[in-house]
């Protein structure tokens, strides 16, 4: 009997150990300096787990951060390339994008940032609380050896890049191989290749279901708490004298009219005001071409990747694709706003809306439906917590 203990022990043994080498030679969210897979095959399925070890390399020079617009929108496949780390998390909270941003600053490498704003960031409801991100950031040998050793996630994402590996070059996307923005060809192709896809192509039903799903704009109440965090970040960017590039990402006019419908548009236009005393904000959001753009958008939500390249060579001051009026319709949408130009920004802005908001328009009635159908949800759950 002791001696098939210690055989289950030590077969158990055996396996942790082969487990935790495969992880280590596959290195999937690249910590080691292992050459069993050129990085350019790597493609981390969890950026909560990958990230705070890509913003640590020595090769980072210009950080993204933000939410899923700014993980789909702008999006990398190895999370990082030619010194852009993409650094957007999903359903992230005003403390992870801050977390992100502070744990930067200890590499050295770092020059700018180039951060998407979202408006629901600053609710005080809306802090989903991820400890274990957060203790990520912390380091120490405790946590790399169980998110990157000893973690069957890891392994599982490791095999797979070694699958894409044995597959070749060859058969990688053009986004695999393509530098980071994305080259004005690879946008067109890109943008060509998706057209007719997403938000245009949804039924009334899938989007009222997005809109009832969307984040944050629940009981909407601002966070000065949340405000302060974002200053102090701002704050410490500048005294380091890392560039820092704010933006407001695009927003469809079925988001826009969830905030409008909310009784939120007030509180859309104080937060914009609050962002300019933090430095100048280029804004794609309101009521413009880009709003009704219904082949820039993937869901409700966010924006398609060639859109979110293009508005990132825009951000970064490079050339832009001339097919299918993407510039022409993101620059007809984009607003400088600083503290000199924040009141007329604004005035011009709520005009835009109050000119073409309509409670008969079908953005705004899909959005009363999803509204109204959260609100009975909610009401459902509550009464059942009774």
């Amino acid at each position: 009997m002791k001696r098939r203990l210690f055989l289950m022990l030590a077969a158990c043994a055996v396996l942790t150990l082969s487990g935790a080498l495969a992880n280590f030679l596959l290195n999937p969210y690249g910590i080691w300096n292992t050459r069993l897979i050129d990085p350019i095959f790597r493609k981390p399925k969890d950026e909560h787990i990958a990230l705070p070890y890509a913003i640590h390399r020595d090769g980072l020079s210009t950080l993204l951060v933000g939410t899923s617009r700014v993980v789909f929108g702008m999006r990398i496949d190895q999370l990082t390339a030619n010194g852009i780390v993409n650094g957007g998390v999903r359903a992230a909270s005003l403390r992870d994008s801050c977390a992100v941003v502070q744990s930067a600053f200890a590499n050295p490498h770092l020059k700018r940032i180039v951060w998407g704003l979202d408006f629901f960031q600053f609710n005080q409801g809306w802090n989903p609380a991820d400890p274990e991100f957060q203790r990520r950031f912390s380091g120490g040998p405790g946590v790399v050896i169980e998110d990157a050793l000893l973690s069957l996630a890891a392994l599982d994402n490791g095999i797979d890049d070694f699958k894409r590996m044995l597959r070749g070059r060859a058969r990688l996307p053009i986004t695999a191989t393509a530098p980071i923005p994305w080259p004005p060809d690879t946008i067109c192709r890109q943008f060509a290749a998706q057209r007719s896809q997403g938000l245009v192509a949804m039924s009334s039903e899938a989007i009222v279901r997005q809109i009832e799903i969307l984040p944050g704009y629940q009981n909407y109440r601002w966070s000065d708490e949340f405000w302060r965090l974002f200053r102090a970040t701002i704050d410490q960017a500048q005294r380091r004298r890392v560039q820092m590039i704010l933006f407001v990402p695009p927003m469809s006019e079925y988001e826009l009219e969830v905030i409008r419908r909310g009784g939120l548009w007030s509180d859309f236009d104080s937060w914009k005001r609050h962002l300019v005393t933090a430095g100048p904000v280029w804004d794609f959001s309101g009521y413009n071409r880009v709003a009704r753009a219904g082949d820039f958008y993937s869901d409700v939500m966010h924006h398609k990747p060639p859109v979110g390249q293009t508005l990132l060579r825009d951000l970064l001051g490079m050339p832009l694709p001339s097919c299918d009026g993407i510039a022409q319709t993101l620059n007809a949408g984009r607003v400088r706003l600083e503290q000199s130009n924040i009141d007329n920004a604004i005035a011009e802005q709520d005009r835009a809306m109050m000119e073409t908001a309509s409670d008969q328009s079908r953005y705004s009635r899909l959005a009363a439906i999803g509204i109204k159908a959260r609100q009975d949800r909610a009401a459902a759950n509550l009464r059942a917590s009774f």
